[in-house]
């Protein structure tokens, strides 16, 4: 499939840490793409990684994120295929060296660019918080931090887009993240390609809809369908989410020819309200979404199209927090 003049093709690789592993492959030699997007963190995963890097100070990131890209690495270089990823966990630092050791190895040495963005680990910070008079209660039910301290292993502040922009601005290849939003990681490349400014809060939230769809990989593909899904063809095959960009905010969901799956006006749906709170105010840390406002409609060749969504404000900083046994989570959040 030929790409429309004048958009972005932004490729789902990952939907969460343990997705499929011929993933990203798929999506760089099935078709052209411009940016492959690979989400791997929730919850639990920080908590998990945070362990890991407990034991071993220079581990806490996905590790099979390497493996993954040394398989496609030639491949992106050659056809100038960016990567937005957090599969740098809680040590985007130890992730972005393992990748240019990566890259050395395979002769790729000087022939692109590691972004690492950080920040977001507020481990270190939480007992001077507070000591200093902020309670970080709970937004469900009002427990102050204290009441749980012993038990925290993870403290995170989200991260939207607007650090992924600065370093893809900044030349960079592939972007590797510490908890940076699910939806950020598609919102990055579209702010960065169209030149949207910060405060076009109706482009943002576009670009936030077209995050939310494609975060989970496959589910919007016929993975997380139950309309007809008995018809769904050939799932072991299934073809991953691609979302063809336009720079007024509209934006179409595709995948590569020859792909199993569904796209479709129900499965796109589905995983629109797929954890979701309240649908007028979708919370990020580059805006608020309305969802309600969202038109979807139907393309040829297994496209659906998404129009009209509605911003409301600027959003407040989110911060999560995880911890051993069940996750303890202080934040509304979109996770996989």
């Amino acid at each position: 499939m030929k790409p429309r003049p004048g958009t972005v093709r932004i490729a789902a690789g990952q939907g969460f840490w343990g997705d499929w592993l011929e993933a990203p492959y798929r999506q760089v030699t099935g078709g052209p793409v411009d940016y492959l997007m690979m989400d791997y963190l929730a919850e639990v995963t920080m908590s998990i990684l945070q362990k890991q890097k407990a034991r071993d100070p220079s581990l806490g990131y996905a590790k099979d994120f390497l493996a993954q890209m040394e398989r496609i690495l030639p491949i992106v270089v050659e056809r100038r295929v960016k990567v937005t990823a957090n599969a740098g966990g809680v040590n985007p630092r130890g992730c972005a060296q393992a990748m240019g050791e990566t890259a050395r190895r395979l002769g790729l040495g000087g022939k692109l660019r590691i972004g690492v963005v950080t920040g977001d680990d507020l481990l270190p910070r939480l007992d001077g918080l507070l000591a200093r008079g902020h309670e970080l209660r709970n937004l469900d039910t009002g427990r102050p931090l204290s009441d749980v301290r012993d038990r925290v292993v993870s403290a995170n502040a989200y991260l939207g887009a607007g650090p992924v922009v600065e370093a893809l601005r900044g030349g960079a290849d592939i972007v590797v993240t510490g908890r940076v939003t699910d939806t950020g990681l598609t919102l990055a490349p579209m702010i960065h390609a169209f030149g949207w400014r910060p405060d076009a809060w109706d482009l943002l939230a576009a670009g936030t809809v077209a995050g939310h769809t494609i975060e989970c990989g496959a589910q919007c593909s016929g993975g997380n369908c139950l309309v007809d899904w008995e018809r769904i063809p050939d799932l072991a095959n299934v073809g991953y989410p691609i979302v063809d960009a336009d720079p007024d905010g509209t934006f179409e969901i595709t995948k590569h020819p020859g792909t199993g799956g569904r796209i479709s006006v129900a499965g796109v749906t589905e995983q629109l309200v797929y954890e979701m709170g309240n649908p007028a105010e979708y919370i990020t840390p580059d805006c608020i979404a309305d969802f309600t406002t969202i038109r979807l409609d139907t393309r040829p060749w297994a496209r659906s199209s998404t129009r009209g969504r509605r911003p409301t404000r600027k959003p407040r900083p989110r911060i999560e927090f995880s911890g051993s046994g069940s996750p303890i989570s202080v934040s509304s959040s979109s996770r996989c």
